[in-house]
């Protein structure tokens, strides 16, 4: 008894999208697929389709699915390679497609772990600035490693020193007037969440203190 095929009887196009395509296998609905993906596996009424020719295009559609999403992602932002991945399978793609759309990124760039870290730690200094220690330990859970991630933070503090950029903080945050125990207590907390150490903190707010006199 040989392969069971099965037929393309019909091919439309879907009306709430004009780029994708309704595919009927032996007269039923079978399966939607996006139009680049009908082309490259050169689907055409009248086809005769075996199982295996089947997940094979089904495979092409998830993947060009998870190829959509992932340029979407990438698009609004830089990301980390953890991030796009763990992404991708929240939204239902197959562990092996992810892998595969993952690794095309990389190779042609569009995923780079370290311009990721820089930028990110850039953009962490100007908007929210935190200590090293806080900012490499945010590096390595979005995946980066310690290496990449020490040395990302290490560029962007090269002209500057975490006593620096907590005075600037103190600076901000500091009440006019007299500082008493419990603004300093709330300036130390402050800078605490912020991940910088006791000795730093202490010294910043001295330099601080020192200064507005």
């Amino acid at each position: 008894m040989g392969e069971a095929r099965f037929q393309v009887t019909k091919i439309e196009t879907q009306k709430k999208n004009r780029r994708r395509r309704n595919i009927y296998l032996d007269g039923a609905f079978a399966f939607g697929l996006s139009e680049e993906v009908v082309l490259a596996s050169h689907v055409h009424e009248g086809d005769l389709l075996t199982q295996d020719a089947v997940d094979a295009i089904l495979r092409a559609e998830e993947k060009a699915e998870g190829k959509r999403r992932a340029l979407r992602l990438i698009s609004y932002r830089t990301r980390s390679t953890q991030e796009v991945r763990q992404r991708l399978l929240d939204r239902g793609i197959s562990r092996p497609v992810v892998d595969s759309v993952v690794d095309d990124l990389l190779r042609v760039g569009l995923l780079d772990d370290q311009v990721f870290a820089s930028s990110y730690v850039h953009t962490r200094m100007l908007q929210r600035p935190v200590s090293k220690r806080l900012l490499a330990q945010e590096l390595v859970t979005k995946g980066i490693d310690a290496e990449s991630a020490h040395r990302a933070v290490e560029t962007e503090y090269s002209d500057r020193t975490e006593v620096e950029v907590a005075g600037d903080l103190i600076r901000k945050r500091m009440s006019p007037g007299a500082v008493d125990m419990k603004e300093k207590k709330r300036l130390f907390d402050f800078l605490s969440r912020r991940g910088f150490d006791w000795h730093v903190i202490e010294e910043a707010f001295r330099n601080s203190v020192q200064e507005i006199k």
